[in-house]
């Protein structure tokens, strides 16, 4: 049977569908992408799809051409400077737990597990899917794409590791800082830090800002971090740079907040990366699977390990209690939205807090979770993926 390349496409849309369909069913505590996983083993280990279904699906040229660039842009355009600088303490341990997976990466993780799966899990537990995609990358050009399946399933546990750990310590702050009297009418201080405005240039109409408008800014935005990588600043990655560019082109009103949504691109360049999650494990037989899972969570647990200690050292030195160090060292393996949900059903479940104690709760800990999320996931992940992806293999 011949398969057309808008029959692969349905095939990896459908898988993930009843991902979605099935983590929903699980109040979002298993993510969609462990189902998308499990289904795509399974659909290989059958021979019910083709080995190679992602590249018959083109979803992988649009990914490596122009969708990671796109997205990575995208994702600076979410960056509020205002924000890391007003919780620039939050970026300091959250920088220091990130840290603290390298060095165990290096260390503890190659003596049990070998340097390929160790450093292969690091990126991915530091961040999200930008990281894995960076990861995947280095793997297949390896020769190597079994590995690209593991950084998949790395991606796909992590948020079941990191947001009970997260809870945990976000609701013992919550009691300390209760008992210190932070939420009483004196307790809490806003500050409000803002930048000066740049924007050099107008919003335009709704007739003009068109869906064709913003991916005309956004693709131009991307050449010009792709140029400035390759011919001006070579020693930045470039995917750092598209980055930085985005988060510039925010700043100076070129580019709306998460400009991509917007376009109405977004969901169609993650289906992309869906793709690149089947095309990890179309090499991936059973018994490598079972192999995974010795590396998978040694790593995991390693990489938890190694966000608490340096998180703590940081935030000892920066002066956060220790357990609000630890839940925002962690969001490393989950991010946002996940920081944004957690914050809330953390606060909810505090039933001995009144309700204007609960509104100062979500005051003190939202900020730092979304910036950690943020800070981890969105920035410090892509270079920390860049430095590491070429040391792999």
């Amino acid at each position: 049977m011949t398969w057309a390349p808008i029959m692969c496409l349905a095939v990896v849309a459908f898988a993930f569908v009843v991902g979605e369909y099935l983590s929903r069913k699980t109040n979002g505590y298993v993510s969609a992408m462990v189902f998308g996983c499990i289904i795509a083993m399974i659909l290989f280990w059958c021979n019910l799809i083709p080995k190679d279904l992602a590249a018959t699906s083109t979803l992988l040229v649009t990914l490596n051409s122009t969708g990671v660039a796109m997205l990575l842009v995208n994702m600076g355009t979410s960056i509020d400077i205002e924000n890391l600088i007003q919780e620039w303490k939050t970026v300091v341990v959250c920088c220091a737990g990130l840290v603290g997976i390298g060095v165990l990466a290096f260390t503890a993780g190659s003596m049990f597990f070998g340097k390929e799966y160790a450093l292969t899990a690091a990126p991915v537990v530091s961040g999200g899917v930008i990281a894995m995609q960076i990861v995947s990358e280095a793997a297949n050009a390896a020769g190597k794409p079994m590995f690209a399946g593991f950084a998949a399933l790395v991606l796909a546990f992590q948020s079941m590791v990191g947001m009970p750990v997260a809870s945990f310590c976000l609701k013992k702050e919550l009691i300390m800082a209760k008992e210190k009297g932070m939420f009483s009418e004196e307790g809490q201080k806003k500050s409000a830090f803002k930048l000066p405005e740049t924007n050099l240039f107008k919003t335009p109409s709704a007739e003009a800002d068109t869906s064709t408008m913003k991916f005309m800014k956004l693709a131009i935005v991307a050449s010009v971090g792709w140029l400035l990588s390759t011919y001006v600043v070579p020693a930045i990655n470039v995917n750092i740079m598209y980055l930085l560019v985005g988060v510039l082109a925010r700043k100076i009103n070129f580019l709306q907040k998460n400009a991509l949504q917007a376009a109405g691109g977004y969901g169609y360049i993650m289906l992309c990366m869906y793709a690149l999650t089947f095309n990890g494990f179309s090499s991936v037989s059973p018994m490598d699977a079972l192999g995974f899972i010795l590396p998978l969570f040694g790593c995991l647990l390693l990489g938890v390990i190694g966000i608490a200690i340096m998180a703590l050292i940081a935030g000892k030195i920066v002066g956060y209690n220790p357990y609000v160090s630890i839940a925002c060292g962690v969001t490393a393996l989950f991010g946002y939205p996940g920081t944004e949900i957690l914050s809330n059903e953390v606060v909810a479940s505090m039933t001995e807090f009144t309700p204007e104690e609960k509104a100062k709760a979500l005051d003190y800990v939202m900020p730092k979770m979304i910036v950690g999320g943020f800070t981890t996931v969105t920035i410090a992940s892509v270079v920390f993926a860049g430095i590491i992806a070429p040391m792999i293999f």
